[in-house]
C-alpha cells in the first residue's frame, strides 16, 4: 500500500511537471520592472562564508538603487563582525549587530524593521546567488497575485559522500518544487534566497520561532491565507549541505522536528478542499510516508536480511563459496509484485533527478551522486525520520545549532 500511494504521488508529481505552464508570463528583458529589493543576511559565526555570500549580491544584475543588502551579525563569537568592516562603505549595504537569542527568526525580524522597500529576501550565509537570480524573480512578481519566490537549490562542490548524496536529493528537490508551484502547493520558503513581498509581513505579521523552521511556517501561513507561491528554476542558488554524518542528522531531525510540529500548528490546512492539492495530497503525504518509514524500517530490514542470511546458510551447506561465482540464472529469479514497484520507484527517482538538473541547465545527467542518494536514504534517513518523530511526540524541543 505504501509503495503504491508512493508511486501514485510520484507519478501525479510527473503529471503536474508536464501540464502546460499557466499564470505567469515570459517578460522581455527590456520590459522588466525592477521592484525596490532589500535582501537580508543573518550570519553567526559565518567569518569563512560570508564574503562569498555578500559578494555574490553585490554582483547581482539588478539596478544599484533599487537593492539594499541588510547584514546582521546575530551575535557571533567569531570574527565575522570584524570580516564585515569590508562592506561598511559601501551606500547599499547596511550592517547590523544585536545579541544572540538562540533561533535565526529574532535576527531576520530585527532587519525587517529597518527594511521600507517593495520586496524583502533572505539569504543565508553560508550560500550564494546567480548573478541573473534576482532579476529573473520579477516576471514572477509582475504578477500581484504573487507573493513570494522561491529558488533552484543546489549544493555546490561537493566534497564528500554525504555531500554527493544531498546534491542528488537537492535536485530531485527541483522537480518536487517545479510540480508543488504548478499544483499552488509550495509549503516552504528556504532561507537561501527566498523573496516575499513586505506585504506579506506587514499583514501576517513578522516570523516566529516555530520550532526552528521559520522558513516553514511562514510558507504555511501565506498557504492558510491564500498567498500565492511561486518557484523560478532559472534562480539558482549555491548551498553547501553538512560533510559529516553527525551534522547531517542533527539537521534533518531539525528540519522533520519542526515540518511535523508545524503540521500540528496549522493541522486545519489538512483534508480540507479550500487548499486543494496541498491539504488534500501533499501535506498528508508527506506526514504520511514519515511515519510509515518510521514503522516499517526496522520490520523492512529484518525481512530483508532473514531470508538472506537463510539463503546463505542454505547455499553453504552445499558448498557455496561466495567468491567463486555470481552468475545468475534470471529465468529461476522470482520477482514478486513489491519488488517491481520498488524498481519503478527507483527508476522514478533516477527519471526526476534527470528532470530536475534539465531545469537548471545541469548536462550531467547520470553521476555516482545517484547511487550515494539511495544509500543514504535505505539507511541513514530512516535514522532521522524516527528520531525527529520520536521528538515531535513528547514535544521535545530541538536546538538551532
Amino acid at each position: 500500500m505504501f509503495l503504491f500511494l508512493t508511486l501514485y504521488f510520484q507519478i501525479f508529481l510527473l503529471v503536474s511537471f508536464f501540464e502546460k505552464k499557466k499564470g505567469v508570463r515570459k517578460t522581455e528583458p527590456s520590459a522588466i520592472t525592477y521592484l525596490t529589493t532589500t535582501i537580508i543576511v543573518p550570519c553567526y559565526n559565518e567569518e569563512s562564508t560570508v564574503t562569498r555570500t555578500v559578494n555574490s549580491l553585490l554582483e547581482l544584475e539588478y539596478p544599484k538603487d533599487k537593492l539594499t543588502i541588510i547584514i546582521v551579525d546575530d551575535g557571533s563569537t567569531d570574527t565575522t563582525w570584524r570580516v564585515l568592516q569590508q562592506y561598511k562603505d559601501i551606500p547599499r549595504v547596511r550592517l547590523l549587530q544585536k545579541n544572540n537569542e538562540g533561533s535565526k527568526f529574532s535576527a531576520l525580524n530585527f532587519a525587517l524593521q529597518h527594511v521600507g522597500t517593495e520586496l524583502v529576501g533572505v539569504l543565508d550565509s553560508d550560500s550564494w546567488v546567480k548573478a541573473d537570480a534576482l532579476k529573473n524573480y520579477m516576471e514572477f512578481f509582475d504578477d500581484e497575485s504573487v507573493m513570494a519566490t522561491i529558488p533552484s537549490m543546489v549544493i555546490a562542490e561537493p566534497d564528500s559522500t554525504l555531500r554527493h548524496a544531498q546534491k542528488a536529493e537537492y535536485d530531485i528537490g527541483l522537480f518536487a518544487r517545479k510540480s508543488f508551484a504548478k499544483l499552488n502547493a509550495i509549503y516552504i520558503t528556504p532561507g537561501p534566497f527566498s523573496v516575499f513581498r513586505k506585504y506579506v509581513f506587514d499583514t501576517l505579521g513578522p516570523y516566529q520561532e516555530a520550532h526552528h523552521t521559520e522558513d516553514a511556517e511562514i510558507a504555511l501561513r501565506m498557504q492558510k491565507h491564500g498567498y500565492k507561491i511561486a518557484y523560478s528554476e532559472k534562480s539558482v542558488v549555491y548551498t553547501v549541505g553538512p560533510k559529516h554524518l553527525k551534522p547531517l542528522i542533527k539537521q534533518r531531525v531539525r528540519w522533520i522536528y519542526g515540518f511535523l510540529r508545524n503540521m500540528f500548528d496549522y493541522r486545519e490546512l489538512l483534508f480540507k478542499k479550500k487548499y486543494r492539492s496541498l491539504g488534500l495530497l501533499v501535506l498528508p503525504l508527506g506526514i504520511f510516508r514519515i511515519f510509515i518509514t518510521v514503522v516499517l524500517f526496522p520490520l523492512s530490514m529484518w525481512l530483508l536480511f532473514l531470508p538472506l542470511w537463510r539463503w546463505y546458510e542454505k547455499l553453504s551447506l552445499v558448498g557455496f563459496n561466495p567468491t567463486w561465482s555470481w552468475n545468475i540464472d534470471w529465468f529461476f529469479v522470482n520477482v514478486t509484485q513489491l519488488q517491481i514497484f520498488a524498481l519503478i520507484g527507483v527508476i522514478f527517482s533516477i527519471m526526476t533527478v534527470w528532470m530536475g538538473r534539465e531545469l537548471i541547465g545541469d548536462r550531467r545527467k547520470f553521476t555516482i551522486d545517484i547511487f550515494y542518494m539511495f544509500f543514504m536514504y535505505t539507511f541513514i534517513a530512516p535514522l532521522w525520520l524516527i528520531k525527529s518523530s520520536y521528538n515531535a511526540v513528547i514535544a521535545r524541543k530541538e536546538n538551532w545549532r
